[in-house]
């Protein structure tokens, strides 16, 4: 367990080092266009590039995650799948292109968003090529991270240097399409010194397989995106603009940290996949992953409910305060998701794709209808009840399909220390109610750590210890299934 702890905390912190900076300056960004654009433009926006993202799909159709657990586990024939899944989506990209641009004609839209929906289009061919899946698997989070780093970093110079005016809303875009190019040349680069260069290889057989393979993937992957922004497209067609506005500003809090979360699942997912036949390796690690992003997941759930308001005050403005109805609602998602991703990699790596799409399935179903329910009654208060509602079916059904058929991973000794240390936290955050948002919150975390740790919930003894420790035996232990 040493090596491989050692080797995934030096990985994690890599990626969180490399993309905090980035992270906070998308985040400024993104603020920057929310002033710059007011909630009607910026609802726009939001449902524009939330419904290009489903066309998108027909791209990405599950080949990187799939493609990342063949190659972790058969390093040698990392060239053989680039070959083939990159010319397979550049195809893909093309067809994606063409039946979004008549969705659009057909759909007859206002010109700002007609306009925005063929120009987040531009993101097929860039994500066609992108190979950052092929450093995840070898685990070289360096390349992996600076790729993300280029993207984020030139999207956010962009915006913040030549956003200035509301009519230059379809520069946005533009700009976000030249961060995935220039970080998509720059994988390259790293690739062809590696591996030498790119032969798109055009063979129906293989992409029959491969399609076999990451199909169940991909429509989990789109039915995880009904979770995740199908609220979104619905407000756009049955409320208005500055409405999904409000929603959008409140999720992107959301996304900042879920960024984290999946950074996590990144570096997280190879681990797990050699770990396939060793289920006592996989409840250690798993275990202990479920432990240390809870203590941090669950405060952020709790203390966003005292600090909704002044934080959408604050960063977008007065104009969208409105939107911390739905960002109190909306916080849960985050230790909801921070558990889900250890139990979805674990499915994913143990090859039970299908198992996750049924559960996708049944998640998205249930989501929809409460969207359905709600929007038009409490429009985006609506949309953040159902998203909740659909994380926690994902989680529930999730860790049932596990510990069914692949190890027992218990979640909820993991859950009431950091719950039970919240307790303080919530006091500080009551007594400084209406003080400084920075001194609240560097109080109310400063307390919650100090208490996690008295509890129990945060033992530097363990970390040390588990770091430090010697690799297990490799053969699986009988009778842990």
């Amino acid at each position: 367990m040493g090596q491989r702890a050692r080797r995934f905390l030096a990985n994690y912190t890599i990626l969180v080092a490399g993309d905090l900076g980035s992270k906070f300056l998308v985040f400024w960004a993104t603020a920057r266009m929310a002033h710059v654009l007011g909630t009607d433009l910026f609802g726009n926006l939001a449902f524009a590039g939330a419904f290009t993202a489903y066309f998108s799909l027909l791209v990405s159709q599950g080949l990187g995650t799939y493609g990342t657990q063949e190659v972790a586990r058969q390093p040698g024939r990392v060239r053989e799948y680039v070959n083939s899944i990159l010319a397979l989506r550049l195809c893909a990209s093309f067809v994606a292109g063409i039946i979004l641009v008549v969705t659009v004609w057909l759909l007859g839209r206002s010109t700002v968003i007609t306009t925005l929906t063929l120009l987040y289009g531009l993101m097929f061919f860039s994500s066609a090529f992108s190979l950052n899946w092929v450093f995840q698997a070898l685990e070289q989070m360096k390349l992996v991270a600076a790729g993300a780093v280029v993207t984020q970093l030139a999207f956010s110079i962009c915006i913040l240097l030549f956003l200035n005016r509301p009519e230059q809303i379809t520069w946005i875009p533009i700009f976000q399409f030249g961060g995935e190019l220039a970080a998509m040349l720059l994988l390259i680069c790293f690739y062809f010194r590696q591996f030498g260069g790119i032969r798109l290889k055009f063979d129906f057989r293989i992409w029959s397989r491969l399609w076999k393979e990451s199909l169940p993937i991909g429509l989990s992957a789109a039915l995880a995106m009904v979770l995740y922004n199908f609220d979104i497209v619905l407000l756009g067609f049955m409320k208005s603009p500055a409405e999904v506005g409000q929603y959008s500003a409140a999720y992107k809090f959301i996304n900042f940290f879920s960024a984290f979360i999946m950074l996590y699942y990144s570096n997280l997912f190879p681990s797990i996949s050699r770990c396939r036949n060793n289920p006592f390796l996989l409840r250690r690690i798993s275990d202990r992953s479920l432990k240390y992003t809870l203590v941090l997941a669950i405060p952020l759930g709790v203390g966003g409910i005292f600090l909704a308001r002044p934080l959408m005050a604050w960063i977008f403005g007065p104009e969208f305060s409105e939107g911390a109805e739905a960002l109190r609602m909306l916080f849960w998602i985050i230790p909801v998701t921070a558990s889900r991703v250890v139990y979805r990699a674990t499915l994913l790596s143990h090859g039970l794709q299908r198992d996750y799409l049924w559960i996708a399935l049944i998640a998205a179903t249930i989501n929809t209808g409460f969207n359905l329910l709600l929007i038009p009654h409490f429009s985006f208060f609506g949309a953040a009840i159902a998203s909740v509602i659909g994380e926690i079916v994902v989680l529930s059904r999730v860790y049932q399909r596990v510990a069914r058929q692949v190890v027992r991973l218990p979640l909820s000794p993991h859950v009431w220390r950091p719950a039970a240390a919240c307790l303080p936290m919530i006091a500080v955050l009551l007594w400084f109610d209406g003080g400084s948002l920075f001194y609240r919150i560097a109080g109310g975390f400063l307390i919650y750590m100090i208490t996690a740790w008295v509890m129990g919930a945060v033992d530097l003894k363990e970390i040390s210890r588990e770091i430090r420790m010697p690799e297990p035996a490799s053969h699986p232990e009988k009778g842990q299934e």
